[in-house]
């Protein structure tokens, strides 16, 4: 009787595993947004970082098909150029550059910008696509841990950076954040993991691009539209710093959950081109997401915002 008991149990628990990854499939498969615009970008400079592979080159490649002049802000040049003849060949426009920016040194952002600022004489669309996720303390030579030098600290600099060109076009600023903010931590005393470092540290990057966000919209008001943009579980060179076991299961078992990059693109493409896109916000699947389950309740704290953006500059001034 108890043999019978147990093969029943392990039947009803397969099948209780089966039907909710069958559910979870449907959900992914059935809110995959799609961007609709069929806005021309003839006549404007768009900034895609990370734009040799993944997201950001199916962003980059969308946005040359529509004849803006596109400016792939890759770290490995010999990989940006691969892209960028690639992107050449299936969009047909040869306004598309490459210039080599390494997100986790901001010695190299510096060098980026003066270039941009030198060749370019307006920025209209800045994509901050480039990440990393990786689970160990590494620091940088300027003394910046690498998740954060990366995620957070690369990004603001780029921005600010950008902006007299941004707000001299009435540009637009699209943060690709991810649904892990929800669950990160942001502590203005730990940015450099002075205190400590946490495994959690790529979701606390990600609350502090939200942070980052809000905070911009809030001082440019009508300068610069500013979003950020969940583009979903994107299958991307991401997970290459993760732990086998989770790369294996990335690959197999929840490959169907996931989007494919072109997918995972068009939320990005719809923050960067559709005219009902709100300053400040949180978007998600092509939709309007504040005031969600899936926005940390920190992201609505000025004061936070405020001491964060602080920190942040002062941290990059001893940067150099």
């Amino acid at each position: 009787m108890g043999l019978v008991l147990s093969r029943t149990t392990e039947t009803t628990t397969v099948c209780a595993s089966l039907g909710l990854y069958a559910c979870m499939y449907l959900y992914v498969k059935l809110h995959k947004g799609k961007c609709h615009s069929k806005k021309n970008l003839e006549g404007k400079t768009i900034i895609v970082t990370g734009a040799n592979s993944g997201i950001g080159f199916e962003t980059a490649l969308d946005l040359a098909k529509r004849n803006g002049r596109v400016i792939l802000a890759c770290r490995n040049l010999e990989r940006g150029e691969a892209a960028r003849n690639k992107i050449v060949q299936l969009s047909g426009n040869t306004d598309v550059v490459c210039r080599r920016v390494d997100l986790s040194v901001m010695s190299s952002i510096r060098k980026f910008v003066d270039v941009i600022k030198e060749e370019e004489g307006n920025v209209d669309i800045l994509i901050n696509n480039a990440g990393v996720l990786t689970f160990e303390k590494i620091f940088t030579e300027e003394g910046l841990e690498l998740t954060f030098a990366t995620n957070h600290f690369g990004p603001f600099l780029l921005t600010t950076l950008l902006l007299d060109l941004l707000k001299r076009s009435r540009g637009r600023v699209v943060d690709v954040g991810s649904s892990a903010s929800v669950i990160g931590k942001v502590d203005c005393d730990n940015l450099r993991a002075e205190k400590e470092f946490s495994q959690l540290q790529y979701h606390s990057s990600k609350t502090a691009n939200l942070l980052f966000t809000k905070e911009l919209a809030r001082r440019e008001p009508g300068d610069v539209l500013v979003c950020y943009v969940h583009p979903g579980v994107v299958r991307t060179d991401a997970f290459r710093n993760m732990p086998l076991l989770f790369k294996i299961l990335a690959y197999t078992v929840f490959r169907v959950l996931t989007k494919s990059p072109q997918e995972g693109a068009q939320p990005v493409l719809f923050c960067a081109l559709d005219d009902s896109v709100q300053t400040g916000s949180y978007y998600m699947d092509c939709a309007l997401y504040d005031h969600t389950m899936w926005v940390p309740k920190c992201a609505y704290d000025t004061g936070l915002a405020k001491k964060l953006w602080e920190t942040t500059e002062r941290i990059l001034s001893e940067c150099g």
